[in-house]
């Protein structure tokens, strides 16, 4: 029987988010509140936000949501939620939509030393571009393979190109496009001499699904459509994860690819959380 847990949220997590509306679509699993003693918390991923993490674990609760994360220094956060066995979910633009579990497999068959991945994003005018690349990076780890290096050959105010190498030792090819001609979006691509996938995201708050598309020689499958925003599908997951008591590896995995994103750097992570 599925455990309804309470959630407290402030007015930044809702707007970047939309807390209300995940908690209105699964009124079995989640109840609002404004009170202290919540099971669940959601904190917007502005500066400061480690902070704010570790405070709601100290305070009680069984887990925590950040909302699109900028970089910062989670080593304190992560030890504090691991030794608690507290979950702390990161809510990144795309790596939560139900299509990327879909394509994770696809990807693996075509993922090896000789692959190209080419990934793209499209993201709005005057966001941070380190807080793009990020949750970039995320979606590849879900869907493909965690990038172990990278490095720009264009980087500005409009986005940036990059190339990079993954774990597998497959390369890779990032792009982002700031644009407010666009609507936000992502998607991943390999194509090999005989075989192709390809993964199409839509923006985190719309449940329009994402499609993954598997050619071979005998032509083009599109894969059954989930229609479930990234949102969503992370709220279940932090309720499934609080309710089991289990810890999650996101500030593990986000810790290696801030490292990645700015360097090593101290100081562009945003100091120490």
């Amino acid at each position: 029987m599925t455990q309804q847990l309470t959630v407290l949220s402030s007015p930044e997590a809702d707007a970047g988010g939309g807390v209300p509306q995940v908690i209105s679509s699964l009124p079995v699993s989640l109840h609002p509140t404004d009170g202290a003693g919540s099971d669940l918390v959601a904190v917007a991923g502005t500066p400061g936000w480690t902070e704010k993490a570790l405070e709601s674990i100290e305070a009680g609760a069984r887990g925590v949501m950040v909302i699109r994360p900028s970089a910062a220094d989670v080593t304190a956060l992560r030890d504090r939620a691991e030794a608690s066995g507290v979950p702390v979910v990161l809510d990144t633009e795309w790596a939560h939509n139900p299509a990327v579990a879909a394509a994770a497999p696809r990807f693996a068959a075509v993922n090896d030393e000789n692959s190209l991945l080419e990934a793209r994003v499209n993201a709005p005018v005057g966001v941070d571009v380190d807080q793009v690349l990020l949750a970039q990076l995320a979606l590849i780890r879900a869907a493909v393979d965690p990038v172990v290096s990278l490095s720009h050959a264009r980087r500005n105010r409009h986005g940036y190109d990059a190339l990079a190498h993954l774990a597998s030792g497959a390369r890779a090819s990032l792009s982002a496009i700031l644009s407010d001609a666009l609507p936000s979006s992502a998607t991943l691509r390999i194509i090999k001499p005989r075989d192709a996938v390809t993964l199409a995201v839509p923006a985190s708050e719309t449940a329009a699904p994402g499609r993954v598309t598997v050619s071979g020689p005998d032509g083009a499958t599109l894969l059954p459509t989930q229609w479930e925003s990234a949102h969503r599908a992370a709220w279940r997951r932090l309720h499934a994860l609080a309710e089991a008591g289990e810890a999650c590896e996101d500030l593990s995995s986000f810790a290696a690819d801030v490292a990645i994103v700015t360097g090593g750097r101290p100081e562009a992570a945003g100091g120490r959380g």
